[in-house]
């Protein structure tokens, strides 16, 4: 941009040697050289002018990796949310975190089925194994004696063996237990689907917020685009006049100023308009330099619901009201299971052990089908504190869903109110921007007819302008109030 000033400085450099040629060093003496001089003096300030503003317009678009020539692809709000729903990345982290819910349940129901279990030693013994028999102590017979008759100790070398015991054990009693944990696993999974509702919601609401802020940048860069035409126009109209010495050459300047400073309020339009695109290719998961223009007719008229229906659907369909409804379902869920650790844990188990080289005297296998029971006889009353810990818990979740939905009520009410307003304001400030174009369009007329002053035209110019700020305020607030309240109440497309 450096060398656009310098040669901008330099046009200027060599108007002004124009006028000095022309006036001489006194001032000017004839009104011929007069009339010569401002007539290139205009010249020269409005090709100067041009040339600034074409250059710099087309530094920014490269600078910004737009194209200086063709036209993007239009994207309408709908292809917007539909590529957000489908590619935003905070939505797919919360559709795998879905996954991860899911692969819960299937986990929790496995509980259901028997267990197998093997359980392998191998050792080396670092000495002999002996097993002693005491005289007679297996027994003292008739005609026999004791057996055996003396003590006898049993060796076995020390030669590497092996104990494996497997067991096969069905729950029985634990079934109603693994059957609230299963339970609990599916409201973790209708969970994880409201969080992608939630994580939904918040990006429509944002690429909504984005969308309408890209057409207020639009509506706000077109309004200036006519406030620029409309002081060019008038900035024609002054010089004309000067060269009839109908008006001051201070005022021609001013007209000048006026427009140099829209000129440059035009230029500021463009980096936070590419900024939100660049925002809105990024809640879409594509590439933020993604070419694109917003289509003003996609935006479809919203039709204000009545307040207790609108109510009725935030309690019903506000992701946030399903997360407190099901909290409270899970936190029943654990009161139950932990009262259900009370159970003795009883199962169906079928064991085997078996030894390869330990003794030849001992058994290598010993099989067996029972029942097998577990249960804390005396637990200082560990689980009845337990129990009373998630009764707490269950009390608080629900007294949590019903602030919850306060809270809704509250939010949807005040919504619906900020757009009724928003609304009613946008029809004042198009109104009054209406009026200020007519009254700039009877007074430009006016001053060209010589019957009013410049600063007249002038302070309606800054009227209009100040309209036209306001309007385009007015539109942002319309968007954004619309699209929050859709928000607030929640319900899905």
């Amino acid at each position: 941009m450096g060398w656009v000033s310098v040669l901008g400085v330099g046009i200027h450099i060599s108007c002004r040697d124009l006028m000095n040629r022309d006036s001489g060093e006194k001032g000017i003496q004839r009104p011929s050289n007069y009339l010569r001089a401002l007539t290139r003096f205009y010249l020269c300030r409005r090709a100067s002018r041009v040339l600034e503003l074409t250059l710099a317009f087309a530094g920014l678009l490269g600078a910004s990796g737009l194209p200086a020539f063709g036209q993007s692809p239009v994207l309408t709000l709908d292809e917007a949310i539909r590529a957000a729903e489908k590619n935003n990345r905070s939505v797919r982290v919360a559709a795998l975190q879905r996954k991860t819910a899911a692969d819960e349940v299937r986990i929790a129901r496995t509980f259901r089925l028997p267990s197998f279990s093997l359980t392998a030693l191998g050792s080396q013994p670092l000495s002999r194994l002996g097993l002693s028999f005491e005289r007679g102590s297996l027994g003292v017979f008739p005609n026999v004696g004791p057996i055996p008759s003396k003590t006898t100790t049993l060796e076995s070398p020390p030669q590497f063996y092996g104990i494996f015991f497997a067991s096969v054990a069905q729950p029985l009693s634990q079934q109603f237990r693994i059957g609230l944990s299963i339970q609990l696993a599916k409201v973790g999974l209708s969970s994880a689907e409201e969080e992608i509702r939630l994580k939904r919601q918040a990006t429509v609401n944002e690429v909504r917020r984005l969308y309408y802020g890209i057409l207020e940048a639009e509506s706000g860069k077109k309004s200036l685009k006519v406030t620029v035409d409309s002081l060019a126009q008038l900035d024609q109209e002054t010089v004309r006049q000067a060269v009839e010495r109908t008006v001051l050459q201070v005022d021609a300047l001013k007209v000048q100023a006026r427009l140099a400073e829209a000129e440059y309020e035009l230029l500021k339009v463009e980096d936070p308009l590419q900024t939100q695109k660049q925002q809105q290719n990024r809640l879409m998961g594509r590439d933020v330099n993604t070419l694109f223009e917003a289509d003003p007719l996609s935006v479809a008229n919203f039709v204000l619901p009545e307040l207790e229906q609108a109510c009725a659907k935030a309690l019903e369909f506000r992701p946030e009201i399903r997360l407190a409804r099901l909290q409270v379902s899970k936190a029943i869920l654990e009161r139950r299971i932990t009262s259900s650790t009370r159970i003795p844990d009883i199962s169906l188990s079928s064991t085997t052990l078996a030894t390869r080289n330990l003794s030849n005297t001992l058994p290598s296998n010993l099989s067996g089908v029972g029942i097998q029971m577990s249960w804390d006889v005396f637990d200082w009353e560990r689980k009845r504190r337990q129990v009373n810990e998630k009764r707490q818990a269950e009390q608080e979740s629900a007294l949590e869903l019903t602030d919850a939905e306060a809270q809704v009520v509250i939010e949807v009410n005040h919504q619906y109110r900020r757009l009724v307003e928003a609304r009613k304001g946008l029809e004042a400030a198009e109104k009054l921007q209406s009026e200020g174009r007519e009254l700039l369009r009877v007074t430009t007329n006016q001053f060209a007819q010589k019957q009013l002053l410049l600063s007249d035209v002038l302070k309606v110019q800054a009227g209009l302008t100040e309209m036209d700020h306001r309007f385009t305020q007015a539109l942002l607030a319309v968007a954004t109030a619309q699209a929050d309240f859709e928000k607030a109440i929640g319900e899905d497309e």
